[in-house]
This record gives structure tokens, C-alpha cells and sequence, in this order.
């Protein structure tokens, strides 16, 4: 396995390798399937002590159509512990709806990931999921939970299989955004993901009851954006009549808000 030393070094240093240039040609690494891994490239900037690749994942779409999925990946080079290394799947806070919005293209795509230099000193492989529609074809599904859930399960195959895991131990952390991505991941592991072995959840200020939550967090600039961002989303994701509860003169202002990211 690639976290191990000794004798299997040598091993996989040939595994990397290959890895590294199945992307460079733009095959499939893996068996096709919800979680395995279309194509994964290295990235600059990771962690003292661990390797990070902007991955390409398959997952599974609101109408159960394949879909693919990008996100992060960062393992620590440490040996494994007995049993493997655990998997941390981070679910990240808002970000945008739109492709540049996306988590792993960010210039603060590690810092961005909260608790991480913890996470990576315990040993755990990271992965964290960009969401569907964020860095890749279509609109993002904005806190549309299975969509979000099914994402950051796959995340963790897709971790798992770069880290060589056989046995998948796994935990969920999510903030906002993500701490709902989280609640649903953990809900639909049983049924969607049984080869996960899920360990524990947490989350921070997530997303529920929707409904109220917008409506009270309305009269302020940010709930303003993010009501914004989630009427786009929806009315482009389930064709609701967004004319219905938005004044066409501020349509204009709802379509740069969801063309532009929270970053910026």
C-alpha cells in the first residue's frame, strides 16, 4: 500500500507511478461504479508530510443517473495503523453554484478545510467532496441533501481506493452547507453505502428546517444571498417557477449573485 514502508516500497512507488499516468492520459483508473475513481491529479501546495490529488469521482444523480464528482483527496505518508487508516469526509460550508465556485480550485483549498493539520497528524486520509455541479457539467444541487449525501459517500470510496483501504472506517464532518451534506450522508449510509463502516458524525451550524431558516435569516445581506442562491438552484435543478416569488426587476441581481462565488 502506498502509506506503507519496507519491503513493499518498491511496490508502491510502481503504483503511484501508474496512477499518475492513467490521468496524465485521461483513462479511468478504476472499475466503473458509484465512488471509483475516473482520474486523479497531483496538487501543489498539500500539507507537510501528506500527498494531495484533485480527484475525479463517479457518483449517482437525483434521477439515479451516473454522474461524476470532484473534490480532494490528502493522505499522510505515515505507515498505516493496523486495520488502515480511517477516512475523515469534510463537507464543505457554501461556496458558490457554479463551476469556479468549486472547493478544490480554490487558492485556499486546505485552509479551507477545517481542523485539517488535526486530522492529518492523527492519521486519517481526508476527503473532501466539491459537490455535484461544482467543477462539473450541470447546476449544483444547492441543499438538495441526497444529492450532497451521495457525494460525500462516494468521496470516501473514491479516498479509500487511492489509499489502497480494503476495510473503510469512516467519520463525517460538516459545517453550514456541509454540516447538512453531512446529516444526510450518515442518514442514507446504511441503504446507499453499507461497505462503509461508519464510525461517528459531526457537524457545526448545519442547514435544517430549511424553510425557517430562510425566512429568518431574509432580512439580513447574507440570508439575502443565500435565498438568492438556493431559489436559482432550485429553479434550474426542478424547474421551479422562480417568477412566482422573485420581482422580475430583481431577477438580475438573483442571476450575478448565483454567477459569483462567496469568495469573492
Amino acid at each position: 500500500r502506498a502509506l506503507k514502508t519496507g519491503k513493499r516500497a518498491g511496490v508502491a512507488t510502481l503504483l503511484v507511478a501508474a496512477a499518475l499516468a492513467v490521468f496524465s492520459t485521461g483513462q479511468a483508473r478504476a472499475a466503473e461504479g458509484p465512488g471509483s475513481v475516473v482520474s486523479m491529479k497531483p496538487e501543489s501546495g498539500a500539507p507537510p508530510g501528506t500527498k494531495a490529488w484533485r480527484v475525479l469521482y463517479r457518483s449517482t444523480g437525483l434521477k439515479d443517473e451516473p454522474i461524476e464528482v470532484s473534490g480532494l483527496v490528502i493522505v499522510p505518508v505515515l505507515p498505516a495503523p493496523p486495520g488502515g487508516c480511517p477516512i475523515l469526509a469534510w463537507a464543505l460550508p457554501t461556496s458558490g453554484l457554479i463551476d469556479k465556485c468549486a472547493p478544490s480550485l480554490s487558492s485556499m483549498r486546505f485552509l479551507q478545510i477545517a481542523g485539517l493539520a488535526d486530522m492529518l497528524a492523527r492519521g486519517y486520509v481526508v476527503a473532501a467532496t466539491d459537490y455535484p455541479g461544482l467543477g462539473t457539467p450541470g447546476v449544483h444541487p444547492y441543499l438538495v441533501g441526497t444529492s450532497e449525501g451521495r457525494a460525500v459517500l462516494d468521496s470516501i470510496r473514491a479516498a479509500a481506493a487511492i489509499a489502497e483501504e480494503t476495510t473503510i472506517n469512516a467519520a463525517l464532518w460538516g459545517h453550514s452547507q456541509g454540516g447538512h451534506a453531512a446529516l444526510f450522508a450518515a442518514k442514507m449510509a446504511p441503504t446507499y453505502a453499507p461497505d462503509i463502516n461508519l464510525k461517528g458524525v459531526a457537524v457545526a451550524a448545519p442547514a435544517t428546517d430549511l424553510a425557517r431558516l430562510l425566512a429568518e435569516d431574509e432580512p439580513t445581506p447574507g440570508g439575502k444571498t443565500l435565498l438568492a442562491m438556493t431559489l436559482w438552484s432550485w429553479a434550474h435543478v426542478f424547474g421551479a417557477p422562480i417568477e412566482k416569488v422573485v420581482d422580475p426587476a430583481a431577477m438580475p441581481v438573483v442571476d450575478k449573485l448565483a454567477n459569483d462565488c462567496l469568495e469573492t
